[in-house]
């Protein structure tokens, strides 16, 4: 069994999901079934065997190259010291999105999922004291602000990867000029860049939907939060998970209230600045 010598390390919410699936069309990529494995955050505990099965029938001489995607692997601290001792010569991808448009996505999607019961502007006012608990829920589900620091995030990997190992690109530009980006990611995995798809043009796991009522959607949280400890648990709480979001989810989420759209990028923008230059070239996609 192989493993794997490519990761969409991030970002969450980022789209991620779409790139994925994007990829999985090459003939000559492997994407295991199942996106998101978190082995180097969740189960680094477990062994590297428990790794390699994520990548049974990827051993064709076809496939060139052979990745997963884990969007929480970019935010959390300790990950890029644990991917470079197990996998040093592997390429990064990390793509990234208006951190403004990022943060109230996640807002959104944590709703869904049932750990989010504060309004947008309470959950921002509140990560501080949620993130300084320290756990491992709090980190991953109520960092809104705190991921869109990309810079921080890419600092991290810099330390145990080259730049020719790390490939960044643009949510925003991924949309508007797909074939541009794909082809620019597949010369960066080293397969045929000539590829085309029409799927390019379709969004995944856009996420456009609200609960009704919230206390059922923190129901659906509670049960999820098994899943941390016994991933196995996560083809049982399934079924309940999508009829509560059949019968309580509905379409539209509100706009963001615009003075705090008008916070949020002033917020971010010293951080954004920093990402433009460690890339060389301006980023205005991030600062609307």
């Amino acid at each position: 069994m192989v493993l794997p010598n490519f990761i969409i390390c991030g970002t969450q919410k980022g789209g991620t999901t779409s790139l994925y699936n994007y990829l999985k069309e090459h003939p000559q990529i492997y994407l295991p079934p199942k996106k998101e494995i978190h082995f180097f955050d969740l189960y680094f505990k477990r062994s590297i065997e428990w790794y390699r099965k994520h990548f049974i029938g990827a051993e064709s001489q076809r496939f060139k190259a052979i990745g997963e995607a884990t969007p929480s692997y970019m935010y959390l601290e300790e990950v890029a010291e644990r991917i470079h001792n197990t996998l040093p010569e592997v390429k990064l991808i990390f793509i990234l999105r208006n951190p403004v448009d990022r943060a109230y996505s996640h807002y959104w999607h944590e709703v869904r999922l049932g750990y989010e019961w504060l309004s947008f502007e309470e959950a921002i006012k509140a990560e501080p004291e949620r993130l300084a608990r320290g756990d491992i829920i709090s980190r991953l589900h109520y960092s809104y602000l705190d991921r869109g620091k990309y810079i921080i995030q890419i600092d991290r990997f810099r330390k145990y990867f080259s730049k020719d190992q790390m490939l960044i690109i643009i949510a925003e530009e991924l949309w508007s000029n797909p074939e541009q980006v794909m082809r620019k990611v597949f010369e960066f995995l080293g397969v045929d860049p000539t590829f085309k798809s029409k799927t390019w043009y379709k969004k995944f796991n856009v996420g456009n939907k609200k609960p009704r009522i919230k206390a059922l959607q923190l129901i659906k949280g509670k049960l999820h939060r098994f899943v941390y400890s016994l991933p196995e648990l996560e083809l049982l709480i399934k079924p309940t998970s999508f009829i509560i979001d059949k019968i309580n989810l509905t379409e539209g989420v509100p706009k963001m209230n615009p003075y705090t759209r008008k916070f949020l990028i002033k917020y971010f923008e010293p951080y954004n600045m920093g990402l433009e230059v460690y890339l060389g070239r301006k980023l205005d996609l991030l600062y609307q």
